[in-house]
């Protein structure tokens, strides 16, 4: 396999770039890369990443760790924290979906996620509620699809998108804790995940906006419980 340098990186970032505002075809932009060496199944990987990472979706094919920092950083340079929060989403679900199906590490690339996610404000420690989803319950593919519906309910930059957009209230019984316990309440909220987890795969992207839902923990477990009762039904 042919080596991926930083100059490929670079104009492999630009061409995504590109290719994303429809200002060059994929076709074109692999021919540019292949040119200067890239491999033609790398070069589309490389393309396609800049896509996902501007939307913050999931991308499965991975990219060096040169890739991963160079393209966080020119978001960041060209499209401010609100770029660098849909690139960090995007980087840490594919953090989740490559740990969950190699069964590896990524370490230096959790490395480069958390060093970004400093530059928003947020702690790279995920917001832990062991009630968020019951561990009693066995879905089908349990493990995989638990280990998804956990990462994005505590994904920081999910919750943050999300929160933004719906607020602090519950959406079911609009109870705000602030409101009731003043500062021991602030900012605290659960954040529920809207699709069943039966229906799921390790590959599906999580958009925050609608995939998501600010709910008090009283609310949280009966959704929950809901949605195991119409399973078992089925």
């Amino acid at each position: 396999m042919r080596k991926i340098t930083n100059k490929m990186v670079e104009k492999s970032f630009e061409i995504g770039k590109k290719f994303y505002k429809n200002k060059i075809s994929l076709k074109d932009g692999i021919k540019v890369l292949t040119q200067i060496g890239m491999n033609e199944n790398s070069a589309v990987d490389y393309v396609y990443n800049y896509s996902n990472l501007i939307q913050g979706k999931l991308f499965t094919r991975t990219t060096n760790i040169y890739g991963t920092e160079y393209s966080l950083q020119k978001i960041y340079e060209e499209h401010g924290v609100s770029g660098l929060q849909n690139a960090l989403l995007s980087l840490s679900q594919h953090i989740d979906y490559y740990e969950e199906k190699s069964g590896s590490s990524v370490k230096k690339r959790k490395e480069v996620y958390n060093r970004y996610l400093k530059l928003i404000n947020q702690k790279p420690e995920r917001t832990i509620y062991p009630d968020e989803v019951d561990s009693e319950i066995e879905y089908s593919e349990g493990k995989t699809k638990k280990v998804l519906i956990n990462s994005y309910e505590r994904n920081p930059i999910a919750r943050k998108k999300c929160i933004e957009h719906f607020g602090l209230n519950c959406q079911v019984c609009e109870f705000n804790f602030e409101e009731k316990f003043g500062d021991l309440g602030k900012e605290f909220i659960h954040v529920h995940h809207k699709i069943d987890i039966a229906t799921i795969g390790i590959e599906y992207s999580v958009n925050p906006l609608t995939d998501l839902i600010p709910v008090c923990p009283n609310c949280h477990s009966m959704l929950q419980k809901k949605n195991q009762h119409i399973r078992l039904r089925n």
